[in-house]
């Protein structure tokens, strides 16, 4: 009898342990740990993306003051130069004068000494004193009206040297400004090139992929059409790798749990109850929070760099021919920043146009950025309206910046989808 007994209690054990409480037990352990490798993912993935955000939105602000300084520097030298060209007109109209200026002090310096009231007891003719008097008198005048005229221009030049070191102070402040602007702006870069290297791993393969669009791309439309469909194969590869990553860290939960089971209620006949485990899923720690649409971009696009328009859309160009796009004058060494949300689909040197950066803002548009030195942007990179994405040449006095932009691949007017110059951007 205690053999049957225990028996039975194993019997009863063996089927506890293989009872669908059980197993959905177990299925519910599993669960939770996919959703707490989730949450876990989710985590990770939330911080980068806070550092990013932040990190864009100091590079906005470090761009605008750049900017900002850059258009003081362009507006003091300006004046200066007009200053200089004033302070030179006064100073060769006073050397003009100086004979006669040294003839006015000699003459005024008779008058004092024989003042005409003398006239009358000097030896001579009367009428021939009266003559003197009469023109010593009417010289008098004259001579007083230029003596002031003198001491005008003399204390408008005066005023001018003032003002010209004014300026010339203002000018070195805003420079020391744009030096400081300018190194925190290397220093967040350099920051934010870090987080996305964390993000992405295929940096290299991209830019062998760039070198390799610009040798084949026959033109502007052709380069924009092969980066768009290199763009669309990198994002299906990332789908796919990034759905093969939650397959095998689903394997892995499942690893360590009982397999799916299908539960059925209460009886053979009970309704089926089928338990999955979820396969994690992290969200792109390096997009923006929110890309506006281009419906949204008339009238909100930023001028990509400080400068003055030289050549307009569909205007004849030096080299002749039409202008598809426009061309700004900047400074030396200008920040350029990006005129519209969207996504860099090619960074790199083509043929005629220097370095040049395509954004992809979606709807068919295009925005194109020619002229650079130096580009900070990479392919694939998310980009928000005023972030930095490179520099313009230093050692050019002048350099030109070409604006470009592009729906389905032809050339528009970008000036109705311009900002006003005062227009602000936020990160």
């Amino acid at each position: 009898m205690p053999l049957l007994v225990a028996a039975t209690a194993a019997f009863s054990a063996a089927r506890a342990d293989d009872s669908p409480q059980n197993k959905l037990d177990a299925v519910r352990k599993a669960l939770d740990q996919g959703r707490q490798q989730q949450e876990f993912l989710n985590r990770q993935a939330s911080s980068l993306a806070a550092e990013v955000a932040q990190l864009r939105s100091e590079e906005v602000a470090a761009a605008q003051a750049a900017q900002a300084h850059e258009e003081a520097l362009t507006r003091l030298e300006g004046q200066l130069e007009a200053l200089a060209t004033e302070q030179k007109t006064k100073l060769d109209d006073l050397n003009r004068q100086r004979l006669a200026q040294a003839r006015l002090l000699t003459a005024l310096l008779r008058l004092a000494r024989n003042p005409p009231s003398g006239v009358a007891l000097a030896q001579g003719a009367p009428v021939d004193a009266l003559r003197g008097g009469i023109l010593l008198s009417a010289a008098v005048p004259p001579l007083v009206e230029r003596a002031n005229l003198l001491r005008i221009d003399l204390n408008t030049l005066a005023d001018l040297r003032s003002q010209i070191e004014e300026a010339e102070s203002r000018h070195r402040i805003e420079s020391d400004g744009l030096v400081k602007q300018q190194q925190r702006l290397r220093d967040l870069i350099a920051g934010r090139e870090t987080l996305q290297a964390a993000a992405e791993q295929d940096a290299a393969s991209n830019a062998q992929q760039v070198l390799k669009l610009s040798a084949e791309a026959t033109d502007l439309k052709d380069l924009i059409d092969r980066a768009e469909a290199e763009a669309r194969r990198r994002e299906a590869e990332a789908a796919k790798q990034a759905q093969a990553a939650r397959e095998a860290a689903a394997a892995q939960i499942a690893s360590a749990a009982p397999p799916p089971v299908v539960l059925r209620g209460e009886g053979s006949q009970g309704p089926e109850v089928r338990a999955a485990i979820p396969a994690p899923e992290a969200a792109d720690p390096t997009r923006p929070g929110t890309i506006r649409p281009f419906s949204e971009a008339r009238g909100k696009i930023v001028y990509p760099a400080t400068g003055k328009i030289v050549i307009g859309f569909g205007s004849t160009e030096p080299a002749g021919g039409t202008s598809k796009g426009m061309t700004l004058e900047t400074r030396s060494g200008a920040q350029v920043i990006a005129p519209f949300d969207g996504r860099v689909v090619f960074a790199g040197p083509f043929k005629g146009y220097g370095q040049i950066l395509i954004i992809g803002h979606g709807d068919g548009y295009h925005s194109l950025v020619a002229g650079l030195d130096h580009i900070d942007s990479s392919v694939g990179q998310w980009l928000v309206a005023g972030e930095p994405i490179g520099t313009m040449p230093a050692g050019e006095a002048k350099p030109h910046l070409y604006l470009e932009l592009r729906h389905d691949g032809q050339p528009i007017n970008p000036l109705p989808w311009l900002a006003t110059r005062n227009a602000k951007v936020k990160g």
